[in-house]
């Protein structure tokens, strides 16, 4: 593979790479090319060319029959659930059991009926067969994939110049602690390399509300795309994970208990102290204490039905398939 090939893959990857960009690519290379619409597609078509698996997954997809296309898919979604059940952790992203939701069906008219993700070959096929449904399929086809993976938030980013569609990891301190607004999604800030940067957590990944524990201090590495800003809105870095390193004490102050009594002692007014109601004691100061903390050292992940395509799930943490496969099959920045 040429080097200016894996070059533009890797950028491809994880920041904005505009069509323009891959038309002159594909003329000054000399590669033969065509496309439809407005040429969107050559960027994952080079791409996929020029892309160097450091990790890799599969996935089957089914495919239709021609008189069934763009007619309605039923799939039998216990027959999912049992899959997904008895081919773990060959397989994954297949079933939502918190929503009870199918995640293997697309829903546009094209031939492809499902596509089932794995990591080899054997517990596909068997998860094939597993799937129930009242149509009869033309067959299937196995596509090496970066599905799974997370390489497209490899990449530390510089928090000072950060673009709109970049994709990467930051690490930084909570600077403002997150706030839940209307529609029940997280918005706070973090203070990296001495540069603010604002981050989203939006209720459907199921994580808002656990970020919401998060306060000034704590250390995070967060990972997600770069959102353009707006007139109204600044630039934001919507995430699609985050993994505590540090959290800080959520110290609180309170009245001083009276050690004889073991009451709590009422103030006396500004600056006057406390006195116990009971016996009389007094004391001048408040005492702190440390809240425990809702969150824990660990990585929290979106629920599965809000995974991007090249999100890696939980039951992935560690992988690293290298095995050699025939076929690619490419996804830039999860789309």
């Amino acid at each position: 593979i040429p080097y200016q090939m894996s070059e533009f893959a890797e950028s491809a990857l994880w920041r904005l790479v505009r069509r323009s960009d891959a038309k002159r690519f594909a003329v000054r290379h000399n590669l033969d090319h065509t496309y439809h619409g407005n040429g969107q597609g050559l960027v994952g078509a080079i791409g996929a060319i020029g892309y160097r698996f450091t990790d890799s997954t599969l996935e089957l997809l089914g495919y239709r029959k021609r008189q069934n296309f763009g007619r309605p898919r039923t799939i039998h979604a216990d027959s999912v659930r049992s899959m997904q059940d008895r081919t773990f952790p060959d397989t994954f992203n297949s079933f939502d059991t918190k929503k009870g939701r199918v995640m293997i069906a697309p829903h546009g008219p094209d031939p492809v009926f499902y596509g089932i993700r794995g990591e080899n070959v054997p517990s596909l096929v068997m998860a094939s067969r597993m799937v129930k449904s009242d149509e009869q399929l033309d067959g299937y086809m196995i596509f090496k994939s970066n599905q799974g993976t997370g390489d497209h938030l490899q990449n530390y980013l510089n928090p000072a110049g950060l673009e709109p569609y970049m994709s990467g990891r930051i690490k930084g301190t909570v600077h403002d602690a997150p706030k839940v607004g209307r529609g029940g999604h997280a918005f706070f800030s973090m203070v990296s390399a001495s540069c603010k940067v604002w981050c989203a957590i939006y209720r459907p990944t199921g994580m808002a509300q656990t970020a919401a524990a998060l306060i000034k201090g704590d250390r995070i590495l967060v990972g997600g795309g770069v959102r353009k800003a707006t007139p109204s809105k600044p630039r934001i870095l919507n995430l699609e994970f985050f993994k505590v390193m540090h959290l800080a004490p959520d110290t609180i102050q309170s009245n001083p208990s009276c050690k004889r009594c073991q009451k709590n002692m009422k103030s006396k007014g500004r600056g006057q102290g406390f006195e116990c109601i009971l016996c009389g004691s007094k004391s001048m100061a408040k005492v702190e204490s440390d809240r425990p903390r809702k969150l824990s050292k660990r990585l929290y992940l979106p629920q599965a039905s809000a995974h991007r395509h090249l999100a890696r799930p939980a039951q992935r943490a560690g992988a690293k398939n290298s095995a050699k496969f025939g076929g690619r099959w490419f996804s830039v920045c999860g789309v």
